[in-house]
């Protein structure tokens, strides 16, 4: 969707899992990776955060966590394409048996995916490109310094890659969810007005029919007999069985979708929280360090508060998509 197949979990059919794009992506990401790791012996004493406790620069230290947590979730996005994506693909097309996605919800989906991308290129790359800008500009080995934060930048984009694929992923269990509850309230509305008009005739008579038009057939037709209904052609009992089948199959997507995603999203939490408590440290006890020429170069208040507004954006991201899919789950 929008090309975001190309850097996730969900990029790869199952009956082609050597995709040339997948494995180039990949090769560049590790390669980025290596050559950060030579490089960071040369730019420890470059940085003006050097910390006595960690033996380190603390900017440097976020740089290694996300270094790490980027590596492994790639990793593990390899691994589960080849050996987790086809239960999770199949069950989801067992649903799309029962109940085909419909053009409301396919643009609802497209809406909010085009939403949560342009807000994560609005919110990350000017900053980002911000301080590549200073960094180049300012800095006494600008070169270096500048190949360092952007192979740690690359690293970065690979989590956020990931996580706007969990989000999306969220939001179409939401959506089927929301369609197999509604279809449950139809189901009780139904029921219950049936179930009415059969024990008090004399009113359910006076009263309008729900429906749209005379001309429309009922869908659900109660006669107090639940298994052998004389509407032979959608008996409640059959209904309501599709129904168990279909929330079953969505219930078996999300646990699927939770094996293939719970551990770089948790890769991807500790990389925020890293990032975040080390950042507000640093602007705290280390503020506004200037060159010999008074510009700014590592950290301004326009790079602070770009930086917690990322790292805000994709912690809430991640939250509110998943505590609303499973909400929708037990409604």
């Amino acid at each position: 969707m929008f090309y975001l197949k190309y850097f996730g979990v969900i990029f790869i059919d199952s009956n082609n899992d050597k995709d040339k794009c997948q494995i180039i992506y990949s090769i560049i990401l590790f390669i980025t990776i290596i050559i950060s790791a030579f490089m960071s012996p040369y730019v420890t004493h470059l940085f003006d955060d050097w910390s006595h406790v960690f033996a380190t620069s603390l900017s440097q230290l976020v740089c290694i966590t996300v270094y790490i947590c980027s590596f492994t979730s790639r990793i593990i996005v390899i691994y589960n394409a080849k050996y987790k994506y086809q239960k999770y693909k199949t069950t989801l097309e067992g649903f799309e048996i029962y109940m085909p996605m419909n053009t409301v919800t396919l643009k609802q989906i497209k809406y909010f995916s085009c939403t949560v991308i342009f807000l994560c290129i609005i919110i990350t790359v000017p900053i980002n490109g911000l301080k590549l800008f200073y960094i180049f500009n300012n800095h006494t080995n600008p070169i270096l310094m500048t190949t360092y934060f952007l192979t740690y930048y690359i690293s970065n984009l690979n989590l956020v890659f990931t996580e706007l694929h969990f989000a999306i992923q969220c939001f179409v269990m939401y959506t089927k969810f929301r369609d197999v509850n509604k279809e449950l309230i139809q189901i009780n509305d139904e029921h219950n007005y049936y179930n009415y008009n059969v024990r008090y005739p004399f009113i359910a008579s006076q009263e309008k029919t729900p429906r749209k038009s005379d001309d429309t057939p009922c869908v659900i037709v109660y006669e107090k007999d639940f298994y052998y209904s004389k509407d032979k052609v959608s008996p409640l009992a059959n209904t309501i069985e599709l129904l168990r089948i279909k929330h079953w199959l969505i219930r078996e997507a999300v646990n699927d979708l939770k094996c293939l995603f719970d551990f770089q999203i948790s890769l991807s939490i500790i990389s925020i929280v890293v990032a975040s408590h080390f950042d507000i440290y640093t602007q705290v006890f280390y503020p506004n360090k200037y060159d010999s020429y008074n510009a700014p170069l590592f950290r301004t208040s326009i790079l602070f508060f770009g930086w917690m507004l990322q790292y805000s954006f994709r912690f809430c991201l991640i939250v509110i998509t998943a505590h609303t899919a499973t909400k929708e789950r037990f409604d």
